[in-house]
């Protein structure tokens, strides 16, 4: 098995390796371009920001067989999502839900194809007009359908963390909240766009099946395992009792529901880590080749294909989260590479 558990990790181990795109520096370069010419780099610290987080790197690992224009335009999604000077409604609104679900209101409209309001145009709002439409650009109806429902899901979740957090909700089952969880970070709306960014659109005929969602949740819940357990994440805080002034992640919620530490809850979700690559790496060997009787070859490759874009986001999620977060981002390497890009 390679990609061993790195020491500092939660103590799972995947079989994947962590692969690069080959076009990271003029991805990067082109989304602070694009993030200065909508406004929002606010100053010279932002431009810092989307540097030292990575996230030019954590695009070309997420999609490592996109090519130079689709690298840039995960970038610049990676950027209007994740930089804290970006796009992303909570943030724009300063956690304010009322506003929150304003913005969700507007963006959702333009996967819809509705015209923004002149009450909701901002520099956040216009510039995810334009990344919507080169996300979308080029794809299949189906698979634009797909996008534009998961990307609506995530604006939606984004309104319900931030009523969530003005409330003082705290979640209780932890099934439940990696469901929710998938949606806060939009993981299905980044798969579709995998699909199209170096993969092969699955056929619609067996995108629904179960095991097919089986294997979208446990990438989903693996790849919130594993950044929210990776050292740096970890570094954020707290025994784990008592530790609420931030949102959740994995181990808070574990904390909270089983009343233990922090460490100890980063233990449990080790555990459940490795019970899910298990059940993942099975579906792989005995559940996905049968579904190919009558496809044509083309379709039998991005069926076969889809796991791989899947552990993408996992190995992308574990690497990210070491080298991220604020206080330890400039000091971490990026992660060397495994595996041929």
């Amino acid at each position: 098995m390679t990609g061993r558990g790195d020491p500092r990790d939660a103590g799972f181990a995947t079989p994947w390796p962590l692969r690069h795109n080959p076009h990271v520096a003029e991805a990067r370069e082109a989304a602070l371009g694009w993030l200065g010419a909508f406004g929002l780099l606010r100053d010279e610290d932002a431009a810092a920001d989307f540097t030292e987080l990575r996230l030019a790197e954590a695009a070309g690992w997420l999609y490592p067989f996109a090519g130079p224009e689709d690298s840039a335009t995960a970038a610049q999604m990676l950027g209007w999502c994740l930089l804290p000077s970006g796009g992303r409604p909570d943030r724009v609104a300063g956690g304010d839900p009322r506003r929150t679900a304003e913005i969700a209101g507007a963006l959702i409209g333009i996967v819809h194809g509705e015209p923004v309001p002149a009450a909701r145009r901002s520099p956040a709002v216009t510039a995810f007009a334009d990344l919507w439409g080169r996300m979308a650009g080029g794809m299949s109806p189906r698979l634009r359908g797909r996008l534009r429902h998961h990307w609506a899901g995530y604006f939606s979740a984004r309104a319900t963390a931030a009523a969530d957090h003005a409330t003082g909700y705290a979640h209780a089952d932890l099934d439940a909240y990696l469901a929710f969880r998938a949606d806060t970070v939009c993981a299905y709306g980044q798969l579709d766009l995998a699909e199209q960014w170096g993969g092969a659109e699955v056929p619609a005929q067996l995108w629904h099946h179960p095991a097919l969602a089986r294997v979208r949740r446990l990438g989903a819940d693996l790849a919130a395992v594993a950044s929210d357990t990776a050292e740096p994440a970890r570094a954020r805080g707290g025994d784990g009792r008592g530790d609420r002034g931030g949102p959740p992640d994995v181990v808070r919620v574990v904390a909270a529901t089983r009343r233990c530490t922090r460490p100890e809850a980063v233990r449990h979700a080790s555990v459940l880590a490795r019970r899910k690559v298990a059940e993942l790496v099975a579906l792989e060997e005995r559940a996905l080749p049968r579904l190919l009787s009558g496809l044509d070859e083309r379709h039998r490759y991005a069926v076969l294909g889809y796991p791989q874009l899947v552990h993408h986001r996992v190995v992308a999620a574990r690497a990210w989260g070491r080298v991220s977060h604020p206080g330890v981002r400039a000091a971490q390497p990026a992660p060397p590479p495994s595996g041929a890009p």
